[in-house]
């Protein structure tokens, strides 16, 4: 009797310890987190359509002031109603970046890289260039300390 409350027990304290560090673990390196690498939102260089305007520019607000899921959403309505402005997929990029999420930012640089090449826009190139090595900087600092991503 006393070995099955012992193991009762036991299993119990595993759980709830289980949770915990997975918890943290989640929030410290998994899409829960935030590692801010990019400061700066790109403004526009080009004339915005005016029906996605406010959803740009609600978008940088919210980027600069660290609300990476919300500029996230606003640059994501943008391209939802105009999908040849580079700068909302640089920014959403960014935004990405910021909350770990590399994959999706390297995804939105990629395809805003494209639309800078189709506008011959070469500053942005330059900056995106620049981005991405970061980016990769960052996953190679990670993978050479030993701390890898956890996926969720």
């Amino acid at each position: 009797m006393e070995t099955a409350n012992f193991l009762t027990w036991l299993l119990f304290f595993g759980l709830i310890s289980g949770i915990g560090i997975g918890t943290m673990i989640y929030a410290y390196r998994g899409k829960g987190s935030i590692y801010v690498l990019f400061t700066e939102f790109i403004s526009t260089s080009s004339s915005i359509p005016s029906e996605v305007e406010v959803d740009f520019q609600q978008g940088c607000e919210a980027f600069q002031q660290g609300n990476y899921q919300q500029a996230i959403n606003k640059f994501t309505e943008v391209m939802k109603n105009n999908s040849t402005i580079a700068e909302a997929y640089h920014n959403r990029g960014l935004a990405f970046a910021n909350l770990r999420q590399d994959d999706e930012s390297v995804e939105n640089l990629l395809r805003a890289g494209e639309l800078y090449i189709e506008q011959k826009n070469q500053d942005a190139i330059v900056i995106l260039k620049k981005n991405l090595e970061l980016l990769k900087a960052r996953k190679e600092a990670g993978f050479a300390t030993g701390k890898l991503k956890v996926k969720s």
